[in-house]
């Protein structure tokens, strides 16, 4: 038990470094939040999403674990917040949803038993719908929200709007975290019997307070240029996208939810996006899966090998 609840701090130890700036970035890049109130918000929000966000995607990741004994499930863990963790060193925001599927696939085969492959492409599919979907959603979002701004006359009023609606965003996004993707940390630990969403939700935070500053600017200022409208437009799209992901009981990312919303919005009004930074984060969506499951496939073949 003590040897999954320390791999199952360290996934979501990682989840804080890396997607909890998918929550809070745009805030962040806006200047309407500051960081240690960023992680405030991510610590609340997010435990509040854990407790009392519903099992719906914990039950699925822990359908998908079932079969694998308690160590393999540890090395699924270890080898998901590996692949996070170097993508966290060089500011990339990375999908930990697709590490800990690809690394479930992956120990799963190692072990020679059946994967289900007509869930994982479910998942898979709501992984290429989920950020066109923000971006759609982002785009309504704004066009219905701007009007309403307009009418605000007040240069004090409309300022105390724009801090609020971002707020509600971020704590909104935060909420989503801990019922989407902590739920796979969570999925993985029930399997086995352990029920620590507190324990991981305070693991979450502890990491975005150590170690995403880097991934927030990331989020926050380099994928395109954003001012208060359109940071609660993305969050608030991106949100909106992962909910109902969470209603089909599928395990979305939210950074591909938040960069499809950033992108999408930046295209329908006309402005630059930074398509080196886009293409390299779109790289390690795609490297996530793969290299989480490489090398948790390793791991179960080296440890069967030696009689673990």
């Amino acid at each position: 038990m003590l040897t999954i609840l320390a791999a199952a701090f360290f996934m979501a130890w990682a989840i804080g470094a890396n997607d909890s700036a998918k929550a809070v970035g745009t805030a962040v890049g806006v200047g309407m939040i500051g960081f240690r109130r960023a992680v405030l918000i991510i610590a609340v929000f997010t435990s509040l999403g854990a407790l009392l966000g519903g099992s719906a995607v914990s039950g699925t990741v822990s359908g998908l674990a079932s079969g694998l004994s308690w160590g393999e499930v540890v090395l699924v863990l270890l080898s998901a917040a590996l692949a996070v963790t170097i993508a966290s060193l060089w500011g990339n925001p990375i999908s930990t949803t697709q590490s800990i599927i690809g690394a479930l696939v992956g120990a799963s085969l190692a072990a020679g038993l059946s994967v289900d492959w007509l869930t994982v492409a479910e998942i898979v599919l709501a992984w290429f719908v989920s950020p066109l979907l923000a971006g759609f959603l982002a785009i309504g979002t704004y066009t219905l929200y701007k009007p309403l701004l307009r009418r605000i006359k007040c240069l004090r009023n409309l300022e105390l709007t724009q801090k609020w609606l971002v707020f509600l965003a971020s704590a909104y996004a935060a909420f989503n975290l801990g019922t989407n993707e902590l739920a796979n940390v969570v999925g993985l630990s029930e399997s086995h019997g352990a029920d620590v969403r507190l324990f991981l939700a305070t693991s979450l935070a502890i990491g975005a307070l150590t170690f995403s500053r880097e991934v927030i600017m990331t989020v926050g200022k380099g994928i395109a240029p954003l001012g208060p409208t359109s940071a609660f437009a993305s969050e608030f799209g991106a949100a909106l996208s992962v909910t109902l992901a969470n209603l089909f009981a599928l395990p979305v990312s939210s950074g591909q939810a938040i960069v499809g919303a950033i992108s999408g919005l930046a295209l329908y009004k006309g402005e630059k996006v930074n398509k080196e930074v886009v293409a390299g984060i779109v790289k390690s969506w795609v490297r996530a899966p793969l290299s989480a499951g490489l090398i948790a496939y390793l791991l179960v073949r080296l440890f069967s090998a030696a009689g673990f």
